[in-house]
């Protein structure tokens, strides 16, 4: 039996505090990425931004000139709304 502590995930997750862009050929949002797995992201963004199946272009942009920008097609799997921000977790496909 796995302690309910642990981490029962296929994936750990990285915690970070790093701007991500969500694109498509009519639309940009800028966001803050909370954490990122080998199949997914959590972003916060200003509420109502976006929607459950979405799909986007996504940009996570390295600190490092040296080092190419993370981007995938991420698609809108969960929306937790708050107030003035959204949680949006987004299902990765297509990295490169």
């Amino acid at each position: 039996m796995i302690p309910a502590h642990e981490e029962q995930r296929l994936f750990s997750r990285m915690q970070l505090n790093a701007r991500i862009i969500l694109a498509t050929t009519s639309a940009r949002v800028e966001g803050i990425c909370r954490n990122l797995s080998a199949e997914g992201v959590l972003m916060e963004v200003a509420a109502g931004q976006c929607q459950l199946g979405q799909e986007w272009r996504l940009v996570l942009p390295s600190v490092d000139a040296g080092v190419e920008p993370l981007m995938a097609v991420a698609t809108v799997i969960r929306v937790d709304t708050g107030d003035r921000t959204d949680m949006v977790a987004l299902a990765l496909s297509e990295v490169c």
